[in-house]
């Protein structure tokens, strides 16, 4: 019978060991990466990386915007992704001085994000289960990590593919073939087309661009289109193709909106022939 004490002690202290590891990792899973910063509470981000262009973002009345390297209404769905970074449930923890940072990819970093004054340093990630490297101040952790894309990204990507931000309205469109205008509240199409007027205002408003494209920034040089906003701003749009895209372009912002062809046509033209199979809708 003694000779069993030893296996018996052996594994009671493997149960404990056990034991411990699962509180460990149970606490590690309810902690957040950037504690006591909520999503809903950041209104500025700043994203770097190495050799390309520094990245601001703004949330302003409720909406987010780029404030460069362009100024314009960014994408919401993919904005909240990236904040969602701070609710992230670190799977390992490291001291600082216990890892070699520039083996990680954290010296220097792939990607410096600031969530208003918290910094989140992004690395490699680790070859057993692609969990990603985050330095955040003297902590080295390891996170599930779905936004690298975004960061790395161009910043193009960034950008709200509908030609109307989400907290403005139209007061009145100009194409080459007609001019709505909104009038008591009601639309007025002049000359008239072959659809409600009200309904291809609908359009233009809730139309989402296939892709979003940077182009060299210029002074405008005339309108093929103009969208008059309730705030008594405009978008001056210029026709254009290159490459077989057809595309609105924003000269000011340096920035081309990629459309179907037939849908370019039945918001220019007000003709329902020409309307695409794919439907107007919104951007996500």
């Amino acid at each position: 019978m003694r000779t069993r004490w030893p296996w018996l002690l052996l594994l009671l202290a493997g149960v404990v060991a056990l034991a411990a590891w699962l509180v460990l990792d149970r606490g590690a899973a309810d902690r957040q990466l950037l504690s006591g910063l909520n999503p809903d509470a950041i209104d500025r981000v700043l994203i770097q990386r190495p050799n390309t262009e520094t990245v601001q973002l703004r949330r302003q009345h409720g909406e987010w915007w780029l404030q460069a390297p362009s100024e314009v209404s960014a994408n919401d769905f993919h904005i909240r992704q990236m904040l969602n970074v701070a609710r992230a449930q670190p799977q390992a923890d490291y001291a600082l001085a216990d890892v070699e940072p520039e083996r990680l990819g954290l010296d220097p970093p792939r990607v410096r994000l600031q969530l208003n004054d918290r910094v989140v340093l992004f690395g490699d990630t680790d070859a057993v289960d692609g969990l990603r490297y985050v330095q955040v101040d003297d902590r080295v952790l390891l996170i599930a990590d779905r936004i690298m894309p975004l960061l790395e990204g161009a910043w193009w990507n960034l950008i709200d593919r509908r030609l109307l931000p989400s907290g403005r309205s139209l007061k009145a469109v100009e194409t080459p073939h007609y001019r709505l205008q909104l009038e008591q509240d009601e639309w007025q199409a002049e000359p008239d087309i072959a659809v409600p007027a009200s309904d291809i205002a609908t359009d233009w408003r809730n139309v989402s661009a296939l892709v979003v494209r940077e182009v060299r920034r210029q002074e405008p040089d005339g309108a093929d289109v103009r969208l008059l906003l309730d705030d008594g701003s405009s978008r001056v749009l210029r026709l254009d193709e290159e490459d077989g895209e057809r595309r609105l372009v924003d000269d000011r912002r340096g920035l081309a909106y990629v459309f179907d062809g037939g849908t370019l046509d039945y918001l220019l033209r007000g003709d329902p022939e020409s309307m695409a199979a794919e439907p107007i809708g919104n951007g996500g």
